[in-house]
């Protein structure tokens, strides 16, 4: 088995930065997804069966008839391991706006095989998938502010039961928020400058905002 912690249709602009949501300049969107090895079996081969969604979750089509949404990654993925794997272009269709797994075939090193179906996927709330009122602020889970904040997340919050508490109720909340206003201006502006001056003031206090791999809590 395995535990999805992060799935999205975008793409890496010019600065390497992850862009959520968006297709890059000639329409094409690329698809992340990071997952972790919760079996006791090292991971041969895996795929991802996947589907592109628009804004109101309308399945769409690639404007090229050959391309599918069968996304390989290639081991040896150990157990316990995490994998962070990227398919650039998978789909052209501007009006791409998320990526949804439909099913996961796994082989393994031993020669057996396991297929997930759509309802038994695990999907990680926490470490690798959040920070969401953040990252549509800013636009991108990959981003200098949003590396603060997620550090500030793994390293001050979880080191206590209050914080991880309250990241808890956050990733019960921020979610449909996001859903609902996370496109609208008027919810970016709210946001913006609360984040801006925590952001300011974790950096002056010694948090850093470096590309970071999200830790396990």
């Amino acid at each position: 088995m395995i535990t999805v912690q992060y799935c999205a249709a975008g793409h890496y602009d010019y600065q390497n930065y992850w862009l959520d949501h968006q297709v890059n300049s000639a329409g094409g969107a690329s698809v992340r997804i990071k997952f972790r090895n919760d079996s006791e079996k090292t991971i041969k081969y895996i795929v991802f069966c996947t589907t592109p969604y628009n804004r109101v979750e309308d399945a769409v089509a690639s404007r090229y008839s050959h391309q599918n949404g069968r996304l390989q990654c290639t081991g040896p993925i150990n157990p316990g391991a995490i994998k962070d794997a990227f398919w650039e272009n998978v789909w052209y269709n501007n009006s791409i706006y998320v990526a949804r797994i439909d099913s996961v075939e796994i082989e393994y090193m031993d020669g057996s095989r396991k297929y997930i179906d759509k309802s038994e996927i695990k999907y990680d709330k926490l470490g690798g998938g959040g920070c969401y009122v953040a990252t549509a602020v800013y636009g991108s889970y990959d981003c200098p502010q949003v590396w603060t904040l997620r550090r500030y997340r793994d390293d001050t919050l979880a080191a206590t039961w209050y914080g991880r508490a309250f990241v808890k109720t956050y990733y019960a909340i921020s979610p449909t928020l996001v859903k609902w206003f996370g496109d609208t201006e008027w919810f970016k502006k709210m946001w913006k400058g609360k984040l801006d001056r925590m952001v300011n003031k974790l950096n002056e206090s010694g948090v850093e905002d470096t590309p970071y791999d999200d830790k396990q809590w």
